[in-house]
């Protein structure tokens, strides 16, 4: 994962994910008077989690542009599986839309022994727009200070300390788990229905830490019930220059990042740019064919695969997990 730009979140990542929804807008199933009705951009995850504000910064946007709603329908539940099928059993004709990450695409093909979609086979992959890491931030209450004191205290009172997740196979119960097998300490993992929920059980004492998406745990972080202690990713973020990485910490191979992007049910059509689209989508991106551009994606990490479970071996580095 590329070094974070000094540019708040929203601005930094707002291009990429307008020119995401753009280019399915100017690819997909386009018939004349295309957009002429509402387009679904369906989030398999919890209202307030970064899943769906980066998904409403985009429809926002979009919206405003094209001239038709573009309506964010979270649809929550089985670690992101409600939703992405929600995306595969949709018409592949243009106005459906679905966001996907490493989790909805990667993680849970491997974490269940089946699922009721087959993503290589009935997603088509639009655009993959970045990546983002967590936040291991502990209940102040614990009187713990920083990474090493957490290690020290765990050790003490082997699997009596508890670390919430989302849910499992998220990102945040992945990287939990590879935090306890390279420091070698013992700590119960309780699952959520979501990364919200997830957050305010350690806000309210139920749980002891959480591992969670940077954008959605930053602002809790401006009161006093949590105490960060790191970043997951390579490099130290931006947002919070003064917290290390888990590797500065003292756990050297540790990274954990999920990237993100958009998806569509397989069997839309790519079809060459056409003057019949609204005049202000040009600025955003005016390829000669939909194969042969993408939209540019938000960090130096290396373009996406073709397909959607091959996404994470070129954009992320799973580690011991």
């Amino acid at each position: 994962m590329s070094a974070s730009s000094s540019r708040p979140f929203p601005h930094r990542l707002l291009r990429g994910l307008m020119a995401t929804l753009a280019w399915l807008t100017l690819c997909g199933h386009v018939q004349a008077a295309y957009p002429d009705r509402p387009i679904s951009l369906i989030v398999p995850f919890n209202t307030g989690t970064t899943p769906d504000i980066i998904s409403r910064l985009l429809a926002d946007a979009v919206s405003r542009d094209i001239g038709q709603p573009v309506v964010v329908m979270n649809r929550v539940g089985a670690s992101g599986i409600i939703g992405t099928q929600a995306v595969v059993n949709a018409p592949a004709d243009g106005y459906t839309i679905g966001y996907a990450n490493v989790a909805t695409l990667a993680i849970n093909q491997s974490l269940y022994k089946s699922l009721p979609y087959d993503a290589d086979r009935q997603l088509a992959p639009v655009a993959w727009t970045g990546s983002v890491q967590n936040v291991l931030a502990v209940r102040s209450s614990l009187g713990v200070k920083d990474v090493a004191g957490l290690i020290e205290l765990a050790r003490k009172q082997p699997g009596q300390l508890t670390v919430a997740s989302g849910g499992n196979g998220t990102t945040g119960h992945l990287s939990a788990e590879m935090f306890k097998a390279m420091a070698g300490v013992s700590i119960m993992h309780v699952p959520y229905k979501g990364g919200v929920e997830a957050d305010l059980a350690v806000l309210r004492g139920e749980v002891d830490m959480v591992f969670e998406n940077i954008t959605s745990i930053a602002p809790h972080l401006k009161g006093d019930k949590l105490v960060p202690l790191a970043v997951t990713g390579s490099v130290r973020d931006s947002r919070l220059p003064q917290l290390p990485t888990l590797a500065e910490t003292g756990l050297p191979d540790y990274r954990a990042v999920a990237w993100t992007g958009y998806v569509a049910p397989a069997g839309w059509t790519r079809r060459s740019w056409t003057s019949s689209m609204p005049r202000s989508t040009r600025p955003w991106r005016r390829p000669p064919s939909c194969s042969s551009s993408r939209p540019r994606p938000t960090t130096s990490t290396p373009a996406p695969a073709r397909t959607c479970s091959t996404w994470p071996v070129r954009n992320a580095r799973s580690g011991p997990t």
